[in-house]
């Protein structure tokens, strides 16, 4: 077999010189051949992981707020003297409203002034209004800073895909997403078992306490170590330094044009929702993402309602049943680190060329798991069979979640690399929307429909989606050749 090539990347890339040719530029500024150490792909390895790992730690700190005041929530509205479940449910779902909003700026932001001073200023933004959901004083302020919470934490959330595309090749990236996905999925049932025993303990007011010491000490380990690694950034940077020390004002970096700033932003903000809008696969993918998402996190936000009416659970006991969901992911993560390089690897072989579309493989384990265990949970609940049956169901739920979570995320880095950010950004519109507001559809629909059917009606939508799966997976690469947008120039 001859040498591998690669697909034509379809992340809106423009040529090499200013006139839309191949023709090299002598004005243009690029890195100093492959192996040029400035380059953040180049950097030591131990270096591109400690990044990583730091990333996803504190998309961990920032992210385990998502969920963690789910079983307080009866404390929290017992102090603010209320009994309206539905805005007790809306305390823990309107955080990730605001991680839907947060992208919409935060992402394409980060493809104008860099990752890290978006990093920093998210940061610092996550933890002022963590400490501003400790000290409030009405439940209508817990929403709103909960809200802006969101909008903050979402900047980690997002970013770190772009982070994963700046620094680690693509035979990598499946096992660098899979380390991104541990702190993303892990955080939000992590949460609630620490929030059920620390809201008993101290009360609800520690939870967020606790979150802003763990956040505000990741920020500042974040601010200290992470260095700069999105490519045309650096290139821009590079460029400043030549036109300066050469005298010549026509150096430019590779792949940009001037533009006055308003117009650039402009194009970024606009870029997120052209993508969801207009590349179907994009589309498909995010529909598909967010029901999951969503599913997921109605489960989380009514946890403790069935635990502790239907099988008597304390507050303190009440995160052993966040607990299924928590091996899910463990087990799947373990598995999914793997598969997902390796089957990609298949393909290539296989195939003899590299395409985006590889990814999308392992969805299938997903589209299984996640109906089946569904089913198992709502009928096992529904016939009050011992509670550590339905919580096996969830370990089942969550097996499936890391294999939609990780492929979706792979396959947008591969499919939009310079673009990543904004190409997430474009699911996580759709996510952050479906997550927030489906939970308050739960108890309305359990108490109409029964646990059974309840669940069953989700499982359906799961099947049918996840069936969907099998049609990106041999027709994406038509669409999105069919259906692609020039990111540059919109």
């Amino acid at each position: 077999m001859g040498e591998l090539k690669k697909a034509p990347d379809v992340d809106g890339s423009l040529p090499s010189s200013t006139d839309g040719t191949n023709v090299p530029n002598s004005n243009e500024v690029d890195w100093d051949g492959l192996d040029d150490p400035h380059n953040p792909r180049n950097w030591p390895a131990w270096r591109r992981a400690m990044l990583v790992g730091m990333i996803t730690c504190v998309v961990f700190s920032t992210n385990i707020a998502a969920v963690a005041i789910a079983p307080a929530i009866p404390l929290v509205l017992k102090e603010f003297g209320s009994n309206n479940q539905e805005l007790g449910i809306l305390a823990i779902t309107i955080e990730l409203l605001g991680t839907g909003v947060g992208p919409v700026f935060m992402g394409p932001m980060s493809e104008i002034v860099g990752r890290r001073i978006i990093y920093n200023c998210a940061n610092l933004a996550f933890c002022g209004f963590t400490i501003g959901c400790a000290l409030t004083p009405t439940l209508a302020g817990l929403i709103v800073f909960r809200f802006l919470q969101g909008c903050a934490a979402s900047c980690n959330l997002n970013n770190a895909g772009g982070t994963i595309a700046d620094l680690v090749s693509i035979r990598h990236r499946g096992f660098a997403m899979s380390m991104y996905s541990a702190g993303f999925m892990l955080s939000p049932v992590v949460g609630p078992i620490v929030g059920s025993f620390l809201s008993a303990a101290a009360g609800w007011r520690w939870i967020f306490w606790l979150l802003s010491i763990l956040s505000g000490t990741m920020g500042l380990i974040c601010a200290v170590t992470y260095r700069e690694t999105y490519g045309p950034v650096l290139l821009e940077r590079k460029a400043k330094k030549l036109r300066k020390a050469t005298g010549n004002p026509e150096l430019y970096a590779k792949g940009q044009r001037q533009l006055a700033l308003s117009a650039l932003l402009k194009r970024a903000i606009s870029r997120p929702f052209r993508m969801l809008l207009f590349c179907p696969v994009v589309t498909g993918l995010a529909v598909y993402n967010s029901v999951v998402y969503g599913t997921v996190y109605l489960l989380l936000s009514t946890f403790s309602d069935i635990f502790q009416n239907q099988y008597h659970y304390s507050q303190s006991k009440l995160g052993i049943a966040y607990i299924g969901l928590t091996l899910g992911f463990l087990i799947s993560l373990a598995i999914a680190s793997v598969t997902n390089d390796r089957s990609h690897a298949r393909l290539v072989k296989k195939h003899g060329v590299a395409k985006p579309e590889y990814r999308l493989e392992p969805l299938i384990y997903g589209a299984i798991a996640i109906p089946v265990g569904l089913f198992m949970y709502g009928w096992t609940t529904q016939a009050s069979v011992h509670s550590a049956v339905p919580i096996v169901a969830t370990g089942i739920i969550g097996f499936g979640v890391m294999f939609t979570f990780i492929p979706f995320n792979v396959y947008m880095i591969d499919a939009y690399t310079k673009y990543a950010a904004s190409a997430i950004a474009a699911g996580n519109i759709l996510r952050s929307i479906t997550s927030s507001m489906l939970p308050l559809a739960g108890i309305p629909m359990y108490d109409r429909l029964g646990y059974g059917w309840g669940n069953s009606i989700l499982a359906f939508i799961s099947l049918g989606l996840g069936a969907m799966t099998v049609l990106f997976r041999k027709y994406g690469e038509q669409w999105r050749e069919r259906f692609k947008i020039e990111l540059l120039n919109i």
